[in-house]
């Protein structure tokens, strides 16, 4: 697993067996995880406070809240972690409710340790892509918020293929003004290309 720049991200092991926390909290700590865990998901949930990196191992059947009312919880909660669910039955409706709810993973018990590795860190791998997302989205938006009118109309037209003369007839400007107002554009959008530029407007709703 590729660290964090603080350390690697956690792994949140929730299960209620003793036996099986502990056995799963040791494989992934020998594979280098920094795991927590909790012996259900409201010790969860009151411990975690705002956290929004690593990803979460639960047992589905818990007492006090299961496994689908956990999902609920967390997204009431705003906490956008991955979950591997694992369970001792093979409930093909639970696991398909579970998935369709937002789930990474289902595991039946017994899984091989490999399987759960292997989860984990698809789970990690995932939750860094996702959090990047939002981080370049959160950027993307602050910046494209930050231009003048005239910027954002020409970052429009510049990202629809229009060419600077029909930008210039259009807003009354010359050609060469018009260059320099893209140029600025490209500056304060951190884009190193017009293609950057028209993927980060796609793909984040800015045009």
């Amino acid at each position: 697993m590729t660290a964090e720049p603080n350390g690697p991200s956690p792994v949140f092991v929730v299960e209620d067996d003793d036996a099986m926390r502990d056995a799963i909290e040791a494989l992934l700590r020998m594979c280098g995880h920094d795991v927590r865990s909790y012996v259900n998901g409201a010790a969860f949930m009151a411990a975690i406070g705002e956290a929004q990196t690593g990803c979460i191992v639960m047992d589905v059947r818990m007492p006090e809240i299961d496994g689908l009312a956990f999902q609920r919880h967390m997204a009431e909660a705003g906490i956008a972690l991955p979950i591997i669910f694992i369970s001792g039955y093979a409930d093909v409706a639970l696991s398909v409710t579970a998935m369709r709810q937002g789930a990474f993973m289902f595991l039946t018990k017994p899984f091989r340790d490999q399987d759960l590795l292997d989860a984990v860190s698809d789970a990690l791998r995932s939750e860094r892509e996702t959090r990047g997302h939002r981080v370049e989205a959160a950027a993307a938006r602050a910046a494209f918020a930050a231009l003048t009118p005239r910027e954002r109309q020409i970052m429009t037209d510049m990202t629809h293929g229009e060419p600077n003369k029909v930008i210039a007839a259009r807003l009354d400007l010359s050609e060469a003004m018009v260059k320099v107002i893209r140029a600025g554009i490209m500056r304060k959008m951190n884009a190193s290309s017009l293609p950057h530029l028209t993927r980060l407007a796609e793909r984040h709703g800015l045009t």
